[in-house]
């Protein structure tokens, strides 16, 4: 280990920890423009200002991308931290998260009104929150402005865990909401150790824990937000460590079906989760039993979730994958006069996905095991799908993080990074409150200039160099390279 990768890691590992820190404590400041009233957790209910808020969060994402970016480099020049102190560090961070109150979202409190619903008998694909109000709900007390008219856009098995939430939970938003921030806890966790279990070697999990356990962007959308695609990675990670870890008394149509159902939970919690299951397919290609296991799999429990919820639910999964979000990397084009209705912005996305996902697959670095193959496959698909859609949220990368993290290491790891870290910025502060701060909600300081156009335009760029960077060839280990200087292995030729 040499000193510059020492000390480069030294300070990234610094950075993460304080942006770790700079989003507790905006957490901990308590009900303001990060947090929601009755967000769970314990706060010191200190009615910050707005300016102080959009400070802490900001620096927070900043630190984040700044100190994983540098972890990243460090770890390619031969840095080797502590794979306990990474696993224990980023767990114990992600405890601290799930105690304290919710930060940037009110999502996780409409989880709590659709399990609620639920719970009593209303099905929340055809009914909405506003019902609640109506009955004079306790729990509809809180319910957040945005989604009292909009009935539950998620899969049945989030509807179902939500529905779990509100039954332990009660009468109460604060309860729920508590619950279902320790089960993204226990979720993120899930992932975690999975990916210490089976990314590899010393290398490899050290690199995984960066990507995901020590992720300070990846804690804030996960634990911090409690969003529920928490639940759809490690659901995908358990898939991914049954098919490629059954022992050899497993026959190979049964460890496909297990790894099968898991993906169709997976993809229950949210469909795009589904994509997971290509490269396993991919892998299996040769074999047929496997490849029947796996789809009997996905079908008994993804398809058959679907249907129990009803067809509703699957005319709300139409309706979502037409939808376009203010961040989104075709927003900026109209600022360059490039007029665009939102179905045209869907077909561009379409599109640019098929160009990305063609790079992906033709140049990203090979995999040298069926497991990094099934993954790098997997996340060129997810990632073509995330990189340009009109629907843009940095709580979805949950899908292609951890597969990053199981896919051979490239340059475009730390880009991967950085796209997060703009897009977490067009979601921050993240609460609307009316106040009488400086800058009174929608605060358009904030959220014109940063939370729509200077995110769009980030996001359409980062989408070009994420092509280029691909295409364009890594340097190759020399003989005079010892893997502590490359700190991965020789690509294979392109």
């Amino acid at each position: 280990m040499s000193a510059r990768s020492r000390w480069v890691g030294t300070a990234g590992l610094a950075a993460v920890l304080l942006s770790v820190g700079l989003g507790v404590f905006a957490c901990l400041l308590g009900p303001s423009n990060t947090v929601p009233q009755s967000g769970g957790g314990w706060s010191l209910k200190a009615d910050p200002s707005a300016l102080l808020v959009v400070v802490l969060t900001f620096a927070m994402v900043g630190f984040g991308a700044l100190g994983v970016c540098l972890c990243l480099l460090a770890l390619r020049w031969g840095w080797r931290p502590s794979l306990r102190l990474l696993l224990a560090g980023g767990l114990g961070a992600a405890l601290v998260y799930a105690l304290v109150p919710v930060g940037g979202s009110t999502d996780v409190q409409s989880y709590a009104l659709y399990g609620r619903m639920l719970l009593l008998g209303h099905d929340p694909y055809q009914t909405v929150p506003q019902l609640l109000i109506d009955l004079r709900d306790p729990v509809a007390k809180y319910a957040p402005q945005a989604w009292r008219r909009t009935p539950s856009v998620y899969g049945p098995v989030s509807n179902w865990i939500f529905a779990a939430a509100a039954w332990a939970g009660g009468a109460s938003m604060y309860a729920i909401v508590s619950l279902l921030k320790v089960a993204a806890f226990g979720a993120f966790a899930v992932v975690a150790l999975v990916l210490d279990r089976i990314a590899g070697d010393t290398t490899a999990r050290i690199r995984a824990h960066l990507l995901w356990t020590c992720n300070p962007l990846m804690l804030w959308a996960c634990v911090a937000g409690a969003h529920n695609d928490v639940y759809g990675a490690a659901f995908m990670a358990l898939a991914f460590a049954v098919f490629f870890r059954a022992g050899a008394r497993t026959p190979v149509w049964a460890a496909g079906m297990y790894a099968g159902a898991l993906i169709g939970l997976a993809g229950g919690v949210k469909a795009p989760f589904f994509v997971a299951g290509l490269g396993l397919a991919w892998v299996a290609r040769r074999s047929w039993p496997t490849l029947a296991g796996l789809l009997g799999g996905v079908v008994a429990t993804g398809l058959g979730g679907y249907l129990l919820a009803g067809p509703r639910a699957f005319e709300i999964l139409a309706d979502k994958a037409q939808d376009v979000s203010p961040t989104n990397p075709w927003r900026f084009l109209p600022r360059w006069g490039v007029e665009l209705t939102y179905g045209q912005m869907n077909q561009l996305g379409y599109l640019a996905g098929a160009v990305i996902l063609g790079a992906l697959l033709w140049k990203l670095t090979p995999a040298t095991t069926r497991q990094g193959q099934a993954a790098r496959v997997s996340f060129a698909v997810g990632a073509a799908l995330l990189f340009v859609s009109p629907v843009q949220h940095p709580w979805y990368d949950p899908l292609i993080f951890p597969l990053l993290a199981l896919a051979p290491a490239t340059r475009i790891d730390g880009l991967t990074q950085l796209r997060l870290a703009v897009g977490s910025l067009g979601f921050l502060p993240g609460v609307p409150q009316f106040r009488g701060d400086p800058w009174p909600d929608p605060m358009p300081f904030v959220r014109d200039p940063v939370n729509n156009w200077w995110t769009s335009a980030g996001l359409g760029i980062l989408a070009v160099a994420a092509v280029i960077v691909v295409l364009l060839p890594e340097r190759r280990a020399t003989e005079t390279d010892s893997p502590a200087e490359t700190g991965v292995p020789a690509l294979a030729g392109k």
